[in-house]
């Protein structure tokens, strides 16, 4: 059975490294030609990744790999930066394969990745590599009305949820609305420096558990700024630690 289930992920990652480098085939001219710098072009290669993305989860569903409850419906809203835990390294694959046009912040060696390289700069994903120009396109992206997907964790989840204040104060300073997204997966699995082959006896279950959002130019709108990240910051992990 353990070969069985090694094959299956195996298949898996072979599957979602396939759709990725077809990805390239259609990301790579965009890119060489400068045209991912317009919206319409931007928003096509989002439009992209979302359904290729979505197929590869439907696989990992009809494979029995793992199940997932996430209702999306009510985010992607302009000017919405949505907050997440990270326990896996699908997280970002499910929000992206589920809000349309979601731009978000991704590590900044995935842009080296010979898979995901054309299609980070393609969609006009955000690099984390340089913190000022992530400061800055995070500001611009959620000013010009996009939704913005952060882990504020910065790396996945391990047995503490621990959040950076950068999110918080990008929030504060250009979003209209933030909505913590709350991800329960059980057993553990997909951790940072597991091995790949480490696989579950038993079928993975994501829970995305979404929380009511908060309306920012209403959250201590009397209060300096730097006070209100700071409660903002403690706010959101009182919440995660509540409902994790």
């Amino acid at each position: 059975m353990q070969l069985l289930r090694i094959t299956r992920v195996a298949f898996l990652y072979s599957s979602f490294g396939l759709i990725c480098l077809f990805g390239d085939l259609l990301f790579m001219p965009i890119v060489v030609f400068g045209l991912n710098k317009f919206e319409l072009v931007k928003r096509f290669c989002r439009e992209l990744v979302r359904l290729s993305w979505g197929f590869f989860i439907w696989l990992c569903k009809v494979s029995g790999y793992l199940k997932v409850e996430f209702n999306a419906s009510n985010l992607g809203k302009s000017g919405e930066i949505i907050i997440a835990n990270h326990p896996s390294l699908l997280d970002v694959v499910f929000f992206l394969s589920s809000v349309k046009n979601l731009n978000c912040v991704v590590k900044g060696e995935l842009g080296k990745n010979i898979f995901l390289a054309f299609a980070i700069k393609a969609c006009g994903y955000i690099s984390n590599e340089n913190n000022e120009k992530l400061l800055e396109q995070s500001l611009n992206a959620l000013k010009n009305g996009e939704s913005l997907l952060i882990f504020p964790e910065g790396t996945r989840t391990k047995d503490e949820i621990v959040f950076h204040k950068a999110p918080f104060f990008i929030a504060i300073k250009a979003a209209k609305i933030l909505t913590p997204v709350v991800i329960d997966m059980k057993p553990r699995s997909l951790r940072k420096d597991e091995s790949w082959f480490s696989v579950p006896s038993e079928c993975i279950s994501y829970k995305f558990k979404t929380t009511t959002s908060l309306n920012l130019s209403d959250f201590l709108a009397n209060r300096p700024d730097p006070i209100r990240v700071r409660l903002l910051q403690d706010e959101i992990l009182k919440i995660y630690k509540e409902l994790r």
